[in-house]
C-alpha cells in the first residue's frame, strides 16, 4: 500500500494542493478504495442523463464525464505549436538530401508490374481504403492472379468474397473492412465509372476528387487515405494532369506523427496521453491534423530556400518520410557485451555470439538504441557494409539519417517522443463496447 499513498502525494505535491495534516491518519484500504472508485468513475463510467455527442455522423452517449471534458478542451490542453526555426532546419536537410542522392529518394516504390494505368487505379481505388496495419500483399499481383475480381459489380455483391480474396479476412474489424469494400464498388458504380475515370469526372482537381472520397459515406477515404490515393495516382503516372496538386497534404499517419514530434516541428504543451485516456481519438485526431500542417510548413520553407530541389506538393515528401518513420526512428540497434569486455552493435536482439571474439564467446544484449544516435561508421557493417536488406533507406544513406540536423539526436536533451496511437470507435476493441453504467462498474477493453 506504501506505494500507493506515496503515489497521492505526489500527485498532490506535483499539482500544488497539499493534503491536509490528518491524511495519513486514515485506513490505507479505505483511502485506496476511495481515490480508485471515484478515479474509475471520472475518467471510464457513463450514467443518465449524461448527455451525447455526435461523433462520425452519429449521435453517442458520453462514455464519461471525463470525455465530456476532453471532447471540449483537448485541443487547449495539448496546445501543439509549430516550431518555425525547426521547420527550416528539416526543409534544408530535404533539400540537401535530394542534392546528395537524387529525387529518386521521394518516389512511390509500389511494384506495379507493368499493368496499364487503368489497372493500377482500378486497383489503388479498391484496395487503399483498407488499413492492412501491416505490409499487405503486393495488391498489384493480385490483379494478375485474377483481373475479374477488381469488377466493382462482383465486389458490391460479395464484399467478404473480395477481402478474402485480397487476404485480410485475418484481420480484425471485418465489419467494417466489408463496408468499406461495398461501398468502394457502390461508389464506382453509381458514376459508371472505372477508378481511371474519377480525375476526368472531376476536371482533373485534386481538391474535388479528395472532397467527394472523404465525403461518400462510409468508404474508408478520410484525409489521410485520400491523399495518399490522389498522390499515387500522380507518382505513377495514373493521373498526370491534376491541378491543385500542391493542396495535397502528406498523407499523415503514426509514422509522419513520429517524425514531427522528434524534429520538434511540432511542438506539444505536454508528452502525449496514451490512448486509454483518449477517449474517441480525438487527440489523435488532432496531432494528425497539426502534423499534416506541420510537414507543410516544412514544404513552404523548401520551396522559399531551394526551390530547384522541393517537390510540387507536400504530398510527394510523404513516402521518404512514412519509411523513415517506420524503417528506422525506432530503437532497432542493440548494444551488446560479451565475457572478455568486447562492446558492440548489432541490428536487432537475436545476435548468439560476439562479432569481435576470434573464438565463439556468447554475446549479451545491453541496451537499445536509434540508428541516429550512433555513429555511422559503428553500426553493424560486414566488409564495410551495413548488415542491411538492399532498399532499405538507413543503407541508401550509409547510415545515416537525413533529418539528423533536425532531431540532433546525439545532443542532450534529446527525447524520442512517440506518437499518438488510436484505439477504434467501431470494431473488436473499441469504446463503443467498453461502455459502463456507473452503477454497474466493470467494462473497459478486451481483445
Amino acid at each position: 500500500m506504501s506505494t500507493f499513498l506515496q503515489f497521492i502525494e505526489d500527485l498532490n505535491t506535483k499539482i500544488g494542493v497539499p493534503l491536509p495534516p490528518s491524511w495519513s491518519d486514515l485506513d490505507e484500504v479505505q483511502l485506496v478504495q476511495r481515490f480508485l472508485s471515484k478515479i474509475n468513475e471520472y475518467f471510464y463510467q457513463t450514467h443518465a442523463g449524461i448527455g451525447t455527442t455526435t461523433f462520425r455522423d452519429e449521435e453517442l452517449q458520453y462514455f464519461s464525464e471525463f470525455h465530456k471534458y476532453w471532447e471540449s478542451n483537448h485541443q487547449e490542453i495539448l496546445n501543439p505549436t509549430l516550431d518555425e526555426a525547426q521547420a527550416i532546419a528539416a526543409a534544408r536537410a530535404l533539400a540537401e538530401a535530394i542534392r546528395k542522392y537524387g529525387t529518386g529518394i521521394l518516389g512511390v516504390t509500389h511494384e506495379t508490374h507493368g499493368l496499364s494505368p487503368q489497372a493500377i487505379a482500378q486497383v489503388r481505388f479498391l484496395t487503399a481504403n483498407q488499413d492492412f496495419r501491416e505490409p499487405p500483399q503486393n495488391q498489384f499481383e493480385k490483379y494478375l492472379e485474377d483481373p475479374t475480381r477488381f469488377e466493382p459489380e462482383d465486389i458490391a455483391d460479395d464484399p467478404a468474397d473480395f477481402l478474402k480474396f485480397l487476404g485480410t479476412t485475418r484481420l480484425s474489424q471485418t465489419d467494417k473492412r466489408l463496408d468499406f469494400a461495398r461501398n468502394a464498388a457502390t461508389f464506382l458504380l453509381n458514376r459508371q465509372d472505372r477508378a481511371y475515370e474519377i480525375a476526368e469526372e472531376f476536371d482533373n482537381d485534386a481538391t474535388s476528387i479528395r472532397r467527394a472520397l472523404v465525403n461518400a459515406p462510409n468508404m474508408g477515404y478520410g484525409n489521410k487515405k485520400a491523399n495518399m490515393l490522389i498522390r499515387d495516382m500522380f507518382e505513377l503516372g495514373v493521373w498526370p494532369q491534376l491541378c491543385k496538386f500542391d493542396a495535397i497534404d502528406v498523407a499523415s499517419d503514426i509514422n509522419t506523427m513520429k517524425l514531427s514530434l522528434r524534429t520538434r516541428i511540432l511542438v506539444p504543451a505536454i508528452p502525449l496521453i496514451s490512448s486509454f485516456l483518449d477517449i474517441f481519438c480525438y487527440q489523435y485526431s488532432y496531432i494528425d491534423h497539426m502534423s499534416a500542417s506541420a510537414w507543410r510548413a516544412v514544404w513552404s520553407q523548401w520551396r522559399r530556400i531551394d526551390p530547384d530541389t522541393a517537390p510540387s506538393s507536400p504530398c510527394q515528401m510523404d513516402f521518404l518520410l512514412y519509411r523513415i518513420g517506420r524503417e528506422y526512428c525506432r530503437d532497432i540497434v542493440v548494444q551488446y557485451g560479451c565475457p572478455k569486455g568486447h562492446t558492440f552493435y548489432h541490428f536487432g536482439a537475436g545476435l548468439k555470439n560476439c562479432r569481435v571474439c576470434t573464438q565463439r564467446v556468447a554475446a549479451r544484449p545491453q541496451a537499445r538504441f536509434l540508428p541516429c544516435q550512433i555513429p555511422a561508421e559503428q553500426l553493424p557493417r560486414d566488409q564495410g557494409k551495413l548488415l542491411l536488406a538492399d532498399g532499405k533507406l538507413l543503407k541508401t544513406f550509409d547510415g545515416s539519417c537525413i533529418l539528423t540536423q533536425a532531431c540532433r539526436p546525439t545532443e542532450q536533451p534529446f527525447r524520442a517522443f512517440n506518437p499518438p496511437k488510436s484505439i477504434s470507435i467501431k470494431g473488436q476493441t473499441s469504446w463503443i463496447s467498453a461502455y459502463t453504467n456507473s452503477e454497474r462498474g466493470g467494462g473497459g477493453m478486451m481483445a
